[in-house]
């Protein structure tokens, strides 16, 4: 309680410290924005709502999941944040800019953290809606940089950055990355270039440049483990053009040694799985009059990690202890998803739109030949269906009013061990900017 108290206390100090010095700079400013996204949803088939996991109720399929859960959940269409960002001008056609960004649960006034979800519950006790993720209770969990920008030569930031991955996936899903009805928004794995915890990336690099209708980026994380200069690093690209009509964006991402929190035997800890990932993906977007396709593919491949003797030495992850011996053989066959994804938008006034879109992620059969007709192995070839519709009405610049709904069907081997093998969930809500 006093460690949450002394990180609340600690922001708005450091708010109101930044903000009164940048007032008095005449070449500076500063803004404090944020989202505010409440609303009630009824999932078929999930567990009980989290007060920690940054959405409450979960709209993806969980395993043990065998009733229906209504209440109120906490960004269905973005999550709820607050932040505060700064420019100074330098001179010569360069400013100095920073982003400071948190997420939380607004039910409940918590931060959000998915790795505090899956520590509060146990491998044979899964009661909440938890799941690993990239916010896990840092006091910046979003997003933390310092950098300079310029509209000549590009920007380039310090920090922590949002994954290129992110930055082409929410341009490019036809739900613009809605938490509650599009899986790319719910779960960060897809952004993340296959895992969760690289949604966000911790202690990079992230250099951005666009000319004209052309656009171009490069991202490096710096692994900092004693003994490897590349264990846990990532190396980004991207390139695409934009005319405002028609867009398309590539992007590639390699991890070494990413880590991946699960349910562990002990209540308060976590286990963890090491991989090394590779992430391939093309999107594209197509508008006329009030319509807009948008759609893509990524393929996802999964292997054992490239330092497996340094990745045994990990004992926490976010602060939560690891309990049992940490995996670097889940891969052993490599993992490899296709996901696809395609959606409409269409605007019916100024204030008024509505987008239906579909999602599948197909996974191979990597069990190393284990697997026969039928078999429900994990390691099996399977899908992982998504079907999505979400409506908008605009009441002002800054609120919107929304309902949407997400069918979630899985089969073959993503289906292994679920009690139900659909979820279907319904929302509406209020979102509010500022």
């Amino acid at each position: 309680m006093n460690q949450k108290l002394n990180k609340k206390l600690f922001l708005v100090a450091m708010l109101l410290a930044v903000k009164s010095a940048y007032a008095a700079s005449g070449d500076a400013s500063i803004e404090v924005y944020g989202v505010l996204d409440v609303g009630f949803a009824h999932a078929s088939n999930a567990l009980s709502a989290s007060s920690q996991f940054s959405s409450g109720i979960s709209s993806v399929n969980a395993k043990t999941a065998n009733a229906g859960v209504s209440g109120l959940s906490n960004g269905e269409v973005a999550p709820s944040r607050i932040g505060f960002k700064g420019t100074e001008d330098v001179g010569n056609g360069w400013k100095t800019i920073f982003d400071l960004e948190t997420g939380f649960n607004l039910p409940y006034g918590t931060y959000s953290n998915g790795v505090g979800s899956v520590a509060a519950n146990t491998k044979s006790s899964i009661t909440t809606n938890n799941a690993d993720s990239s916010t896990a209770g840092q006091l910046f969990n979003r997003q933390a940089y310092v950098g300079l920008a310029s509209e000549q030569y590009g920007t380039v930031t310090l920090g922590r950055n949002y994954s290129l991955g992110y930055d082409t996936m929410m341009a490019y899903d036809p739900l613009d990355g809605a938490q509650l009805f599009s899986p790319i928004g719910y779960s960060g794995s897809y952004a993340g270039g296959g895992l969760t915890e690289d949604f966000r990336i911790d202690d990079s690099v992230k250099y951005k440049y666009r000319y004209q209708n052309v656009n171009a980026g490069v991202l490096y994380k710096f692994g900092g483990q004693a003994g490897s200069t590349s264990a846990q690093s990532e190396a980004q690209a991207t390139l695409g053009y934009d005319n405002g009509t028609f867009g398309i964006q590539a992007t590639y991402s390699e991890v070494k040694d990413g880590l991946s929190a699960g349910n562990s035997n002990t209540l308060g800890t976590v286990s963890l799985t090491v991989a090394n990932t590779q992430s391939a993906m093309l999107a594209a977007s197509y508008k006329i009059d009030q319509f807009r396709l948008r759609g893509g593919y990524q393929r996802q491949t999964f292997k054992n990690p490239s330092h497996p003797a340094l990745d045994a030495t990990i004992t926490t992850v976010l602060g939560y202890s690891v309990t049992g011996a940490v995996n670097t053989t889940a891969y052993t066959n490599e993992k490899k998803l296709d996901v696809y994804f395609v959606g409409v938008t269409y605007d019916f006034a100024k204030n008024v739109s509505a987008s239906v879109a579909y999602y599948d992620v197909k996974q191979n059969d990597y069990s190393g030949g284990t697997c026969t007709g039928g078999s429900s192995l994990a390691s099996c070839s399977g899908n992982n269906k998504f079907f999505s519709a979400l409506a908008f009405y605009k009441l002002s610049k800054r609120t919107q009013l929304y309902a949407g709904f997400m069918k979630n069907k899985v089969d073959g081997g993503f289906a292994s061990g679920f009690v139900n093998d659909t979820n279907n969930t319904v929302g509406l809500g209020i979102k509010h900017m500022f």
